[in-house]
């Protein structure tokens, strides 16, 4: 029952998410258009197909998957939660249930932000100093490129970073539903989007330094 419900809501927010591509963007308040983007090359909105693979890559791309396994086994080693305990099964349904949190979070995100034209993904800074690129990814945790380009909130990314931990209660063990962990899951999530800016802001210099020294 559970499993039908879950293909059916992502179905339904995926199919929101072509749709809503497809409207004129909502006017942003002005207090939005303060938020210039950032400085480089000009910006080139997200299209629908590309929606669709950001929400499959970040369920079942590589780097999604050795991010699930590294999470579900800390996460084991630390019998969190206590119900599924420390053993093979209980790392399995971790797993999967990160896989699910993930792929809710997403398929809000990028559908409802479909429909305002809010863009999922990370556009890195393109400025220069350590200091300027780490600000711009933390501030681009809860700000977003619309079509034009400008940062505003990240409507979508809120609702995908909640919403999703309330859909999941529905089958999680009791020590992790209640309201308390429920927010810690939320924060969590935000935290989570921070350290992937990072690394898409920073380790792609990083990786140049390596091979550089090779």
């Amino acid at each position: 029952m559970i499993r039908a419900v879950l293909v059916g809501f992502i179905s339904t927010v995926l199919f929101v998410s072509v749709a809503g591509a497809q409207e004129t963007e909502v006017a942003s308040p002005e207090s939005d258009a303060q938020l210039s983007p950032p400085p480089g090359d000009p910006y080139v909105p997200i299209e629908v197909n590309q929606r669709a693979d950001w929400i499959v890559d970040g369920t079942i791309g590589l780097r999604s998957l050795w991010v699930g396994v590294l999470t579900s086994s800390w996460e084991t080693a630390w019998n969190m939660p206590a119900e599924w305990n420390r053993t093979w099964s209980g790392m399995g349904r971790r797993y999967v249930a990160r896989e699910a949190d993930v792929t809710i979070s997403n398929a809000l995100e990028a559908g409802l932000g479909a429909i305002w034209g809010e863009d999922p993904r990370y556009v890195p800074s393109q400025r220069h100093g350590i200091g300027p690129r780490a600000r711009y990814a933390v501030k681009t945790v809860f700000l977003a490129p619309r079509r034009d380009g400008h940062l505003a909130p990240a409507w979508g990314r809120y609702v995908g970073n909640t919403l999703n931990n309330v859909i999941e209660n529905a089958w999680l063990p009791a020590s992790v539903t209640t309201p308390r962990q429920t927010i810690v899951s939320s924060a969590n999530g935000f935290l989570g989007r921070l350290i992937g800016n990072m690394y898409e802001e920073f380790w792609p210099d990083a990786h140049r330094l390596l091979h550089w020294h090779e």
